[in-house]
C-alpha cells in the first residue's frame, strides 16, 4: 500500500446559504484528507423529493468513508466506484420500493493527488477552474435544458428562461445505474489558480462573468467566497447557496498556464479528426475523378482504334522475352497470327478484355495448339 505525498498546496473556504426563498437547506459539502489525498464533494439534494438532504448527507458519508479505507492506484476507478457505491446505498437506505420513490442528488467531486486534479460529476452543480483571466467551467449540467441547447433545439436566450430549466436526467439516487462523468486528463494548478464547487443556487444567480470578476479580484479566498454567496443572495437567491472554494499556491507551476478542460481536447480532437477526414476525401475524390478522366480518355481512344493492332511490317522479335514489339497499328483482323491462334487465348495471354493493342505494346503470343 502507497500513500499520496502530504506537502498541502492549497487552502480552503465553504459555507453554504439556505436562500432567502427555500424553507430548508438541501446542500451539503465536505472536505477531507485520506490515503488516497485530498477530497471536496458538494452536493444539492434534489428539491420537491422526499429525502433530498438526507441523500445529499448519505452521499457525503459514503464517499468519505469509502476513499479512506483503502489505498487505490488508479484515480478514475476510485472516483468512479465511491459514486456508484454511494448511488447505491442511497437507494437501499432512503428509498421506497413500494412506492417507487427514490430521493435524488447532485454531485461534484474533486480530488487532490501529486499535485494534480481530478474531478466528477453527476447532476447540474458545476466546476469551474480559474486561472489567470480566465474561467473554465469542468463541467456539464445533466439537465433537460442543457441537452435541447446541445441538440440545437432551443438557443441560449431561451435556455436562460426555459420553463424546465430545473429538470435534471442524470444524479444519484434516481436511477438504479448513475452516469459517472470523470476527468480524463487532470489539471495541474499553478500558483494563485482556483476551483470552484457550486450548487445551482449560485449559477442561477451569477453569469460566468461575475464570477470570474470576484475570482480575479485581489481579496482573500475567505472574502472571494463570502462575496459570491453574497452576490447570489443579492440577485434574488431563490435556492440554496453553497460554494466550496480552493486556492493553490507552491505548486512549483508557472503562473498564466493556459488550460483547455476535457470537453475543450474532445473538440480538439474532433476537428483535428474531420481535418484528416476532410484531406482524406480530397484527396481521394482527386484519384477517382483522375481515375475516370483517364478511363473516359481511354473509352474514347478505345472507340476511334478498338480494332487496331501494331503493324506486322513493322515488328521485330525481342529474345530476351520472346516477344514481338509492334510500332504502327493496323485492323486486328488482317494480323497474321490470328489465323493460328483465337482471338480468346490472345485476349487471355495478354489480360486484356477488349480487342484493342496500343501502338508498340508488347504482344505475348500463346503457345501453338496441336492440330
Amino acid at each position: 500500500m502507497s500513500q499520496t505525498q502530504q506537502l498541502k498546496i492549497y487552502r480552503v473556504f465553504g459555507k453554504s446559504d439556505k436562500g432567502l426563498v427555500r424553507k430548508e437547506n438541501q446542500d451539503a459539502f465536505t472536505y477531507f484528507e485520506s490515503i488516497n489525498g485530498a477530497v471536496f464533494v458538494l452536493c444539492d439534494g434534489m428539491g420537491g423529493i422526499s429525502g433530498g438532504k438526507k441523500a445529499a448527507k448519505q452521499t457525503l458519508k459514503t464517499i468519505e468513508k469509502f476513499i479512506s479505507e483503502d489505498w487505490q492506484d488508479n484515480e478514475q476507478t476510485l472516483i468512479k466506484e465511491a459514486i456508484e457505491l454511494a448511488n447505491k446505498q442511497v437507494r437501499e437506505k432512503l428509498g421506497d420500493t413500494g412506492t417507487n420513490i427514490f430521493p435524488g442528488t447532485t454531485l461534484v467531486l474533486v480530488l487532490i493527488r501529486d499535485n494534480k486534479v481530478f474531478y466528477a460529476h453527476a447532476g447540474d452543480s458545476r466546476i469551474y477552474y480559474q486561472t489567470g483571466k480566465k474561467l473554465f467551467q469542468l463541467t456539464e449540467d445533466h439537465s433537460l435544458v442543457m441537452k435541447l441547447l446541445k441538440e440545437k433545439k432551443i438557443s441560449r436566450e431561451e435556455a436562460e428562461n426555459h420553463v424546465r430549466k430545473n429538470v435534471i436526467y442524470n444524479a444519484l439516487g434516481i436511477n438504479e445505474n448513475v452516469i459517472v462523468e470523470i476527468s480524463q486528463n487532470p489539471i495541474s494548478p499553478a500558483d494563485n489558480d482556483f476551483i470552484l464547487l457550486c450548487s445551482d443556487g449560485l449559477t442561477g444567480e451569477l453569469s460566468d462573468e461575475k464570477i470570474l470578476s470576484v475570482l480575479k479580484n485581489d481579496s482573500d479566498i475567505q472574502k472571494k467566497g463570502n462575496l459570491l454567496i453574497k452576490k447570489a443572495l443579492a440577485n434574488g437567491g431563490s435556492d440554496n447557496v453553497t460554494v466550496q472554494l480552493i486556492q493553490f499556491y507552491n505548486t512549483g507551476n508557472k503562473p498564466g498556464k493556459r488550460y483547455r478542460s476535457d470537453s475543450g481536447h474532445k473538440k480538439k480532437r474532433i476537428r483535428r479528426i474531420a481535418g484528416f477526414g476532410f484531406v482524406f476525401l480530397l484527396v481521394n475524390a482527386i484519384l477517382m475523378l483522375n481515375y475516370f478522366y483517364k478511363n473516359k480518355k481511354l473509352e474514347t481512344q478505345n472507340k476511334s482504334a478498338e480494332k487496331t493492332i501494331v503493324s506486322y511490317e513493322l515488328s521485330f522479335f525481342k529474345k530476351s522475352t520472346k516477344q514481338n514489339v509492334y510500332t504502327i497499328g493496323r485492323n486486328i483482323y488482317t494480323y497474321p497470327e490470328i489465323t493460328k491462334n483465337t482471338i480468346i487465348d490472345i485476349l487471355r495471354v495478354n489480360n486484356k478484355r477488349a480487342l484493342f493493342f496500343y501502338p508498340g505494346e508488347k504482344i505475348k503470343y500463346p503457345k501453338k495448339k496441336n492440330n
